[in-house]
C-alpha cells in the first residue's frame, strides 16, 4: 500500500513538473546579446547597437548564434526609436546599457517579433510559416537599390540593413522573411561562393543598354523596377537563398515550400 501510495506520489510530481515547465522567454535575456554604445563622428554622437553572440548556455542561445545577422535586421527595423535622444544625453556607458535594456523590455513590436520567432523555432507552440521562393524572391531583390543617379548619369547603387525599398514597396512587413534575405545577401555579397556584389554590378551595367528616360526622377524610378526584375531573375540570388535556408532552416520560423 505504502509502495502504491508512493508511486503515486512520484508520478503526480512528475506530470506537474513536465506541465509546469517555463517556456523560452528570450525577452528577459535581451542583455546575453544586444549590446549598445555612443560613439562620434564628424562631432555628432550616434548610438551603435550591436547584437553578439551570447557565450550564456541557454533555451535561446543556438537560435542567436546560429545567424546574429537575422537578429541585427529585426533589431534595427523592428525596435522603436522613440528615446534615442534621450539616451544619446547619458554619458556613462552602463547607464546608457541599462536605460536601453529598460526601453528595449518596454517595446511591444521588439517584444512581440521576438516572442512569436521563440514559440515557432524553440517553444514550437505556432506552426512554421510556408513560404514559396517567388515570396522569398519578391522580398530579397528590394535589397538591391539604385540610390540616385551622378550629375555624369551614372547609377550609384547600395546594400545596406536600414536604406532599402521594402517601406515603399511592402505594405504589410515580413520581419522573419526580410532579416533572412537580408542576412544571406550581406552574408554572400563578396563571397567567393557567390559574391552578390558581382552580380549586382552586373545587374547596373545591364541598365545603360536601355534608354530608361530624359527625365532624371523618371529615370530612377524605371531603372529600380527594372533592378528588382533583373535580380528576380537572378541565378546565384536563388542559390544564395536556398543554400542559406537549408543551413538555417533549424531556426528559421518558416518552412521554403516548392510551390
Amino acid at each position: 500500500m505504502r509502495k502504491s501510495i508512493f508511486t503515486t506520489i512520484i508520478t503526480t510530481f512528475i506530470t506537474i513538473q513536465g506541465f509546469g515547465q517555463i517556456q523560452c522567454d528570450i525577452k528577459n535575456h535581451f542583455e546575453d546579446f544586444i549590446s549598445i554604445q555612443k560613439s562620434t563622428y564628424n562631432k555628432n554622437d550616434y548610438l551603435i547597437k550591436r547584437v553578439v553572440e551570447t557565450k550564456r548556455k541557454s533555451c535561446f542561445s543556438d537560435l542567436i548564434n546560429s545567424n546574429t545577422m537575422f537578429i541585427h535586421y529585426l533589431l534595427t527595423n523592428f525596435s522603436s526609436n522613440i528615446n534615442y535622444q534621450n539616451l544619446l544625453q547619458l554619458t556613462d556607458s552602463i547607464s546608457l546599457k541599462n536605460a536601453y535594456l529598460v526601453d528595449l523590455k518596454n517595446d511591444s513590436l521588439f517584444n512581440s517579433t521576438m516572442t512569436e520567432l521563440a514559440s515557432k523555432t524553440i517553444d514550437m507552440k505556432i506552426p512554421k510559416d510556408s513560404v514559396s521562393m517567388d515570396k522569398l524572391l519578391n522580398v530579397a531583390v528590394k535589397y538591391f537599390s539604385i540610390m540616385r543617379l551622378t550629375d555624369e548619369g551614372h547609377y550609384v547603387g547600395k546594400v545596406c540593413v536600414g536604406l532599402n525599398d521594402i517601406k515603399k514597396t511592402e505594405s504589410v512587413r515580413k520581419p522573419f522573411i526580410e532579416a533572412f534575405s537580408f542576412a544571406s545577401i550581406f552574408k554572400h555579397y563578396q563571397s567567393d561562393e557567390f559574391s552578390m556584389y558581382d552580380e549586382f554590378v552586373k545587374s547596373i551595367k545591364e541598365l545603360y543598354k536601355v534608354n530608361l528616360g530624359i527625365d532624371k526622377e523618371e529615370r530612377l524610378l524605371r531603372a529600380q523596377g527594372a533592378m528588382f526584375l533583373l535580380m528576380r531573375n537572378n541565378e546565384n540570388l536563388k542559390k544564395v537563398l536556398k543554400t542559406e535556408y537549408e543551413k538555417q532552416k533549424e531556426y528559421l520560423p518558416f518552412i521554403l515550400s516548392d510551390k
